[in-house]
């Protein structure tokens, strides 16, 4: 099959990673990952060789697969890498060359697909239990032709859309700071890392692609995020969505004269904006609380803190975590490791006598909001708290219907919602059960 310009762009970026590395194995000297691993004991030198290997379709040793297919894309090696490669952009080539091997293309392109339709229909499911669907056709509408010039575009992902307080907290916190904005998310904005992440390049880059002119066709200073993933794929792999073979380094703002947009986190636009942020807070929020962190994506740790730190009353607590086990909950997938890291975080909140542990992002906040009913604390989005301050707060559903665990009381205090969606709640009982339980 010939090469299209995704390929070419992976293969250009796999011969620089190859010419770069000099398999010293600081990079997997450094993982997290490692001691959940089969790769633990081996020889950093043997297992980097190995990666390289499978990235090049060579023989290689059993130690680098084991290594890559563990990558929780915590950020942890880019830092340790002397030569200026970024480790976790060489783990997920060699996860989709491991992937390719093992999977046929038809297999692969079905498990993508068969993917992204069961998150669709649970987006849908989940913004009904809680959205007018005016408001969310307005929140995932693909303009195209329509779009006018803003200064800025809030792209939000599509899984905020199964918390959507977060996310009207944060339309609420750019309105009241005077942002000149359009919003874009919904999976018809998607990132494609779904497809990615099955092993299907080239169907996710055209979707990312997709989404990344939509964004352009408004002309903006730049693009602000919420999504971790989002922000990851737009910044260290916009070039993938283009086509382009190269990847500018970190920093760099134009690869081969053409401009960047550049995709900042919502974090990052608030720290800038933390004097006016300040003008806004009217309510002191007598609280005492900590914040579950991820590393993984630039200053956003620092930010929030930052943040935090300016809301009036709130008393903030740092705590021991493990904040390096991936950059963000629902894609860490090994069991033990989340097993540890959510042992350390409950238990270091208890010990600090919080009133709140706070979540930086939505997709955390899905995975953890509903244990409050097993802690002596609440859990919180951040958002929730800045709102707080302002004087507004929007009801978390999602927490309260997954603290129900029963859906017949679920489908009573929200039928009238899903029906205005056009789902009748007994008919859609199952895939409702699902949506929310799992």
């Amino acid at each position: 099959m010939e090469a299209t310009a995704y390929q070419n762009f992976m293969d250009e970026r796999i011969a620089q990673i190859t010419e770069a590395c000099t398999h010293c194995g600081k990079c997997y000297e450094v993982c997290p990952m490692v001691p959940y691993s089969g790769a633990k004991g081996a020889e950093p030198e043997r297992v980097t060789k190995s990666v390289i290997d499978i990235l090049n379709d060579r023989p290689h040793e059993p130690e680098g697969a084991l290594w890559a297919k563990v990558c929780q894309k915590s950020g942890i090696c880019i830092e340790a890498c002397p030569e200026d490669v970024n480790p976790r952009e060489m783990l997920s080539y060699a996860k989709l060359k491991l992937q390719n091997i093992e999977s046929g293309e038809t297999d692969i392109q079905e498990a993508g697909r068969a993917y992204f339709q069961d998150l669709s229909r649970k987006i849908r499911f989940m913004a009904a239990l809680q959205l007018e669907p005016e408001l969310f056709r307005n929140l995932t509408a693909v303009r195209g032709s329509e779009a006018s010039k803003v200064d800025a575009v809030f792209y939000f992902g599509c899984n905020i859309l199964q918390t959507p307080h977060i996310l009207i907290s944060c339309i609420d916190v750019f309105d009241r700071l005077g942002l000149d904005y359009e919003v874009a998310g919904g999976v018809g904005h998607c990132c494609g890392i779904n497809h990615i992440r099955r092993g299907d390049l080239e169907s996710g880059a055209a979707m990312g692609a997709r989404s990344l002119a939509h964004f352009k066709s408004y002309e903006p200073e730049r693009v602000i995020t919420f999504c971790p993933t989002c922000q990851m794929q737009y910044s260290e792999y916009q070039h993938l969505y283009t086509g382009k073979p190269i990847l500018p380094m970190a920093g760099d703002s134009k690869s081969n004269g053409e401009d960047i947009l550049p995709f900042v986190h919502i974090t990052q636009y608030l720290v800038e904006n933390l004097e006016s942020l300040r003008g806004e807070f009217t309510q002191k929020v007598e609280k005492r609380v900590a914040v579950h962190l991820h590393g993984g994506t630039d200053g956003v740790e620092g930010n929030v803190m930052k943040i935090l730190k300016a809301v009036p009353g709130l008393e903030f607590v740092e705590i021991e975590q493990l904040s390096d086990h991936g950059y963000q909950c629902p894609t860490l997938l090994i069991p033990e490791a989340k097993a540890a890291m959510r042992e350390k975080l409950f238990d270091s909140a208890r010990r600090a006598r919080v009133d709140s542990l706070l979540t930086v992002y939505h997709s955390c906040h899905r995975e953890l909001c509903d244990l409050e009913k097993l802690e002596p604390f609440a859990i919180e989005n951040f958002m929730t708290i800045l709102g707080q301050a302002m004087g507004f707060e929007y009801p978390d559903y999602t927490k309260t219907y997954k603290i129900y665990e029963d859906i017949d009381r679920v489908i009573h205090e929200a039928g009238d919602t899903l029906r205005a969606f056009g789902i009748e709640p007994e008919k859609m009982r199952e895939q409702l059960q699902t949506a929310l339980y799992g």
